[in-house]
Parts: structure tokens; sequence; C-alpha cells
């Protein structure tokens, strides 16, 4: 991520504009020019302003904010991110537990010292990302589809079923035939007698086979670069109840710091919430969008089943979908204008998000890591140019860069 560094607090660029038309004439280009030269407040670049730990002053923060302005810098958005140093008394340092009511007062300065000084505030609804920390119970974290795949021996009569964790429930149980280390479609059935942990099967089986054991399970994945006393599971972006209890516990929190004047956009980073393919009324929520039942397709979503797999799996995704825009996109763009603010958001990555998805922001966001591909950047461009939009925001310089010689180095 492209910082600059400002007294040992890391701020990384955005971009937010209307961009150039491809062709003008020349009193029009002059025009252009001048505007780069002095651009309007609302075309300036914003910093990603980290605060680590966060142990933040009153003092350093003005300081900081002065500097920003002085640099023709319009705004910024703060997020507490991960210590840097552990309290030392000696040197005056301390880190402020988030939420605690000195980070809040430090982000009431902040605030206040902005509005005087004409900057821009964003705020990032939380620590690190993505959104989760210690007020996520286990019920609550992403969910995944967990899968075992135990090996039957030949003429066994009874497979023990895997452990289950806090959070877990099992689903479903098939005997699969295999050959050549693949799956038999047609020799798939599912398995109904599961008593005190053990399957059992009415006759011996024949030839090479194994049980797979589908399993609603929780990725376990914690918050990436929290602050101090922001530590936790991530939150199921699935499941409105967790996200609204989320928004009550932290968010409302974050907003109060701020009084009758609410930051300009509150901000979610991309969508990193890795193996989060489940919820808990996934089985139901399918049957009722879809029309059939999952449960005895499950293995089309880890084999190959015959013709109708392809289709099974883009239910699958299409629902978990249609859940992250109405569970968690939805209920968050509505949130923030209750609050009087808007929701600026890098809308892609897992779940999966579509352009469409996009729907639901009011400031797309895209980054710029992905020099081969289809950028992020472009996709959400692109889903301004849907929604009639004219602001795309992107975080212009971000990952790491290769230096002409030496090392990697985080930029």
């Amino acid at each position: 991520m492209n910082k600059l560094v400002l007294g040992g607090v890391v701020a990384s660029v955005l971009f937010a504009g209307p961009a150039a038309p491809a062709a003008a004439p020349p009193a029009a280009l002059a025009e252009l020019q001048r505007s780069f030269l002095d651009p309007p407040d609302d075309s300036r670049i914003m910093m990603r302003w980290w605060w680590f730990g966060p142990a933040v002053t009153p003092a350093q923060l003005e300081r900081e904010m002065r500097l920003m302005k002085e640099a023709g810098i319009g705004g910024f958005e703060i997020q507490p991110v991960y210590p840097l140093s552990l309290d030392d008394p000696a040197r005056g340092l301390r880190n402020l537990p988030f939420l605690s009511p000195e980070f809040l007062a430090a982000v009431r300065f902040t605030s206040d010292t902005a509005r005087t000084l004409g900057l821009r505030v964003d705020l990032t609804l939380g620590s690190g990302w993505p959104y989760g920390g210690p007020q996520v119970p286990i019920t609550q974290a992403a969910g995944r589809l967990r899968v075992e795949r135990v090996a039957l021996a030949a003429g066994a009569r009874r497979i023990a079923v895997p452990d289950l964790g806090a959070g877990e429930t099992l689903l479903a149980v098939f005997l699969a035939g295999k050959e050549a280390d693949a799956i038999v479609p047609g020799s798939v059935r599912e398995l109904d007698a599961v008593t005190d942990g053990v399957v059992r099967l009415s006759e011996g089986i024949d030839g090479p086979h194994e049980v797979l054991f589908f399993i609603a399970s929780r990725t376990g994945m914690m918050v990436k670069r929290p602050a101090v006393a922001a530590e936790g599971f991530v939150l199921d972006h699935y499941d409105r109840g967790a996200v609204l209890a989320y928004l009550g516990s932290v968010g409302d929190r974050l907003l109060s710091a701020f009084g009758s004047e609410p930051p300009y956009a509150v901000f979610c980073d991309s969508l990193e919430v890795f193996d989060s393919d489940w919820t808990g009324d996934m089985l139901e929520e399918f049957r009722r969008r879809r029309g059939y039942d999952l449960r005895p397709h499950l293995p089309a979503l880890v084999a190959d089943m015959g013709p109708d797999t392809a289709a099974i799996r883009h239910d699958w995704g299409r629902t978990l979908t249609e859940l992250l825009e109405e569970r968690f996109l939805a209920p968050l763009a509505d949130w923030a204008h209750r609050k009087g603010t808007r929701l600026r958001i890098q809308g892609y990555g897992i779940p999966p998000a579509t352009i469409a998805s996009n729907v639901h922001a009011d400031l797309s966001e895209g980054e710029g890591h992905q020099w081969k591909a289809l950028r992020s950047s472009r996709w959400a461009s692109s889903a301004n140019h849907l929604f009639g939009r004219t602001v795309t925001s992107s975080e212009t310089w971000t990952w790491l860069t290769r230096l002409p010689s030496g090392p990697r180095r985080s930029t």
C-alpha cells in the first residue's frame, strides 16, 4: 500500500473524481490543466490514514491534519490498525483500546479539527478488515461448508462422524464409489443412519468407496490488522442478524463520536472473507429461491455429478450473492443513510459480489494491485457507469512493487 508517513501514522493515497473527457478543445484542456494545478476541494486526493495502535494524541493528530492541508490533500479516511509498539509510559506511548472512551474522544477531536480546516473525513466502520471483532460470537462468525472425505475400508459397516467444533452442524452424509480417485456420479447415495456419532451401513461395500460428510461450519477467520481490543472473528456477511448486531455494537458507537456532524462517508474495505460460502439457513434459503432442495445435490459442489453439476453450482453461487446483497450490503447502506452519511465500499471479492451488487453503494471504490487482469478499479468504474454515478474512488497505489533492483518492498 503506497503510504505517506506523517509523524509515524501511515496514510495511503486515495483518488476520487470524475474522469476527463477523451477529447476536448484547447480552451477546455487549459481549464483542465488549471484544475489539476489548483483542484476544487471535492477533487483533491485523500489519504488512507492508519492509526497504529492506535497510539494517537490530540497534538500529533492536529499536526498531521495541518500537514495534509498544507500539502493540498482534501481529506482522509480514519482506519485504526495494529500497534507498532507496546505501551511505554516512559516515552508517553499508550495504545488506546478500540471503542474506548479515550479512542472515541480522539475520533471526536479529529472530526472537529478537520471541519475547522476544511478537510473531508471518512471513517472505516471498524478496525482492520473485514468487519468483525470481539463483539462477534462464534454463532455469528463467517460460515463455510466443511467437507470431510473418509475412505471406506472393504467390508466396513461403521464410520465415525468427524468431530464437530463450536458452531458446527452435520448437514448430510453420502456414500460414493470411486474410480481412479474420482467419484463415480451414479454411485452416490445419501446415508441416513447416524446415531451416537457413527454412520452404520446395512451391508458391507465392495470396491473403493468413500463417505462424504457435509458440515455447516465456520471459517475461523479473524480480523486482519486489528487495533488493540479489536481482535476477533470476522462476521457472517450472509447473516442479517449478525450484521445488524455489529452495526449496533460497533457502528453506532463509532458514529456517536461525531455528534450531529457525521463523517462524509463510512468505508468498507474489499470483501476478503476467505472461504466463506455458507450460512446457517442456506438450505432453507436455497429451496425458497431456487425451487428445489440443495441437500441431495451437495456432492455436486465438490465433485462432478453429471450434466447438472454446473447448474447446481451456479444456483449455489447466485444464492450466496443474493444473501450478501440483501443481508449485508442493503442493511449497511440503509444504516449509513439513516445516520446521515454515505457508504463507500470496495465491493468485490469473497463473498461473491457482482458488479450489479454496487447498486447498494453510494461511492464504489477499486484498488490498483492487479496489473495484468481486469482491475478492481475498472470493476468499480464500470459499476458507476451502469448506475449513472460520476465519481469513482480508487486505492490507487497499493500492495507490493518490485524496484528495478534490490528486494521487494511494501509501497
